[in-house]
């Protein structure tokens, strides 16, 4: 028998709505600036189409109140949003890192940039793992969620891949005067964003780590908004800057090869 919509509905409409808008900037960000991973305008699509399927799956329940499955991966996908917010991130300070070698200054090398993105690709396969193979009891609208071990080391992944960003982005700001004029706002798109993902993810860490269960404004006020105001700040400042420099996408291999003689 179909049920009628409550507050987790709601919000599962108002994000369809708002992560549309995004995944259409973010396609086209992707135009003017590249579908690169590195430029971080890849993962606001993969964040936008998750939280599209995943309301989808959850306004499934409507009609189909019983559904365990719509409810597993209503919740797996939601568990998909802490990955790509840190990995824009990651992609901005590249950009910012980019132009911080190419005038002399102190950055962080493509390869530490490279180890860092798989330790959050761990991390996020192991929270979807995770999250697929938790127990899950339905309680009225909302399941009662008892998360595995595996979501539970994918969430430790995640704290020690944002410290690593926070690292990144001290250091970056100790490096901004060698940003280019039209690049140092990305510092500011990034340390706007950063309070927004530390508070996501203690959310996470609260559900996750600490068990607790999952509250309908709680999860709209640290989940559902900390996410749509980062990859906000990042769209909009996507929309400022201008193209990278071709050679920055290959600055790596061409500092490996050796001038000829």
């Amino acid at each position: 028998m179909a049920g009628s919509l409550n507050s987790h509905d709601d919000i599962a409409i108002a994000e369809i709505v708002v992560y549309t808008f995004l995944l259409f900037g973010a396609l086209f960000l992707c135009k003017i600036h590249g579908f690169s991973r590195n430029a971080g305008w890849f993962y606001i699509v993969i964040l936008s189409l998750a939280r599209i399927i995943g309301s989808g799956l959850l306004l499934g329940t409507v009609n189909d109140p019983s559904n365990t499955s719509l409810y597993v991966g209503w919740i797996t996908l939601n568990g998909l949003g802490l990955g790509p917010l840190i990995l824009i991130n990651l992609g901005l300070l590249g950009r910012c890192f980019e132009s911080i070698k190419r005038s002399g200054g102190t950055g962080v090398q493509i390869v530490y940039q490279r180890a860092i993105q798989l330790l959050m690709l761990v991390a996020v396969i192991l929270i979807s793992v995770g999250s697929a193979n938790s127990n899950y009891t339905l309680n009225g609208a909302t399941p009662k969620i008892q998360y595995s071990t595996l979501s539970k080391v994918g969430i430790i992944l995640m704290i020690v891949v944002l410290v690593l960003v926070v690292g990144q982005f001290i250091l970056a700001l100790s490096n901004q005067s060698y940003i280019a004029h039209g690049e140092r706002r990305l510092l500011i798109a990034i340390g706007a964003s950063l309070p927004f993902m530390i508070v996501r993810l203690g959310y996470a860490c609260a559900l996750i780590l600490g068990g607790h269960k999952q509250d309908t404004w709680l999860y709209l006020g640290a989940a559902v908004i900390m996410e749509m105001m980062v990859a906000i700040i990042c769209e909009a400042v996507g929309f400022t800057l201008p193209k990278a420099p071709q050679h920055t996408e290959n600055q790596a291999m061409n500092m490996k090869t050796p001038p000829e003689a």
